[in-house]
């Protein structure tokens, strides 16, 4: 396999291009995995044979290695090596939530809070959750972290009754509530491509004007009840979103 990835590189190296060699290489390295030349839980060649093989700089490489590490492409390892990040198949149609869908396929999620309150709804939160204005409300903010890194952020909004002491939820939101015997009838999505700014970037440890994935998700009750809106930013480097539609 490693043979067949360093062949694929040299085929798209040209030291007459005026595009820098460690941006060449990143290209063909990330046009490999798109192929399938090499497949997410595969290692790349170590640096130095890299280097060897394609007769550049060890610094060239390691240049590109950080910046593949930094678009969530890769993993870089100490005594280990540079594995290819396995995409994260997160499932629209399923009522288990993120956590329970990653950890079913043997990953590991850890949430960066940024807010736990009760808060006043207002006009537009409101009107999505089908409250009036200035209803009290349960805000959450976090940063998802898969696998060791940040892949999503989310605003989560929840009618008090159904997270009356938000800041006392740790684990998974929908493991709480399947511990109380809520369940829905139904979950809406709306899904908008955009660019990643500023902002975004600092939190997602990845590049301004990277691919993102707005998600708009409305989750409902048997009783007709809104019991939750969100607005999700997905990585779009990162996660396959899977639909099912009934048959």
């Amino acid at each position: 396999m490693q043979e067949r990835i360093v062949e694929w590189i040299k085929n798209k190296l040209n030291a007459k291009l005026a595009m820098p060699l460690y941006l060449q290489l990143q290209q063909a390295i990330e046009s490999a995995i798109e192929h399938k030349i090499i497949n997410a839980g595969d290692y790349l060649p170590a640096e130095r044979n890299l280097a060897h093989e394609l007769n550049i700089s060890r610094v060239t490489v390691s240049k590109t290695m950080q910046s593949l590490k930094k678009k969530g492409l890769v993993i870089r390892q100490q005594g280990i090596g540079t594995q290819i990040t396995k995409y994260l198949g997160y499932s629209l149609s399923r009522e288990s939530g993120f956590t329970a869908q990653v950890m079913s396929a043997g990953g590991i999620v850890t949430t960066e809070w940024l807010l736990r309150i009760l808060t006043e709804a207002n006009a537009d939160i409101s009107a999505k959750l089908g409250l009036p204005t200035g209803s009290l409300i349960a805000q959450l903010r976090r940063i998802r972290i898969a696998n060791g890194q940040p892949v999503s952020f989310e605003n989560n909004y929840i009618p008090a009754q159904y997270l009356p002491e938000p800041d006392k939820l740790a684990g998974s939101l929908y493991a709480l509530w399947e511990s109380q015997g809520i369940s829905f009838s139904s979950v809406q999505h709306k899904i908008k491509a955009i660019s990643c700014n500023s902002q975004q970037a600092e939190w997602l440890n990845t590049l301004e004007g990277s691919p993102l994935l707005l998600v708009h998700q409305t989750s409902t009750l048997n009783t007709g009840i809104i019991i939750e809106y969100s607005e999700i930013v997905c990585r779009g480097d990162v996660y396959e979103l899977e639909f099912n539609t009934p048959s």
